[in-house]
């Protein structure tokens, strides 16, 4: 997805198999540019800004500012140091400070995956105590927390129906989706709040019949305070309050927004569903709901 880069840039996190070479950036008009970073590889931006480069072969700090040079990191063992770390990948914890990464195996039975072939984890987020990981499970309804150093895992049921994906944390709280709700993790008693689905139904233009539909990635807006929920089905996006789970607020910007990246002065860069076109819309209007 979209990652926010110094005041006015963002970047995909991968690169799409579509997408003819190089990562793409963007500035806050919407401007494109390719950046050349290594085939099968992907970006997180750690709490401390630093931008992260995961391959098989390892972990490096990529620099924006100097032409997204990589600096490799070391990598170790969790006996060798058991944390605490700074952000986190599917299979690999990593310490920007000390610029070391150590890998680490799910139990994957614990995680009781239905169908194997249909579902399976995606993603790790980090939780506060900085050691633990919640991991994120296509199609499955509920996400795994898990502990790399005594290999425990417990499952947290979500509200709504299978689909989580697209986690963030947020004042010691686990954000994520799960396919039409939001729900609120807390990173510390590990209690779970969902909202009422946010997308409605819709007929599905092929097959004629009404079915459910997914929101996008949920983005928290520091100048709303609140959550931004882009609505692929619907052609606008949600300010979800962090308190109620309710929305207090809509933004229509037609289309089929899945993510979007908040600019200073409240420009938006959005990306719409299937993860190709990327529009901006300076200062949009929120309507009141």
């Amino acid at each position: 997805m979209l990652i926010r880069i110094g005041a006015d840039q963002a970047i995909f996190s991968a690169r799409m198999a579509s997408d003819p070479g190089g990562f793409r950036l963007f500035d806050r008009k919407g401007h494109e540019t390719r950046i050349h970073l290594p085939d099968r590889s992907r970006l997180k931006q750690a709490d401390d800004g630093t931008l992260l480069l995961w391959q098989a072969d390892g972990i490096s700090a990529v620099d924006p500012t100097s032409d997204f040079s990589c600096q490799k990191f070391r990598e170790v063992s969790l006996e060798e140091h058991p944390g605490p770390w700074d952000s986190a990948f599917l299979g690999v914890l990593v310490d920007c400070p000390h610029r070391v990464f150590a890998r680490f195996d799910l139990d994957v039975e614990a995680l009781e995956i239905g169908d194997p072939g249909y579902s399976g984890p995606t993603d790790a987020t980090l939780l506060p105590d900085r050691r633990r990981v919640a991991i994120m499970i296509a199609r499955s309804p509920h996400i795994a927390i898990f502990d790399p150093a005594e290999r425990m895992t417990r499952l947290v049921v979500l509200g709504g129906s299978w689909g989580n994906n697209d986690a963030a944390l947020h004042d010691r709280t686990l954000w994520l989706t799960n396919y039409d709700r939001l729900c609120r993790i807390d990173g510390d008693t590990l209690e779970m709040r969902s909202s009422a689905p946010l997308q409605p139904r819709y007929r599905d233009p092929e097959h004629g019949f009404m079915t459910a539909a997914f929101i996008g990635v949920p983005r928290f807006s520091e100048t709303r305070g609140a959550w931004l929920i882009p609505r692929p089905y619907s052609g606008d996006i949600l300010t979800v309050s962090q308190d109620t789970l309710e929305p207090v607020g809509r933004i229509s910007c037609g289309g089929r927004p899945y993510d979007v990246v908040e600019f200073d002065g409240d420009d938006l860069l959005i990306l719409d569903h299937p993860m190709e076109t990327v529009r901006t819309l300076p200062n949009p209007l929120v309507e009141a709901l």
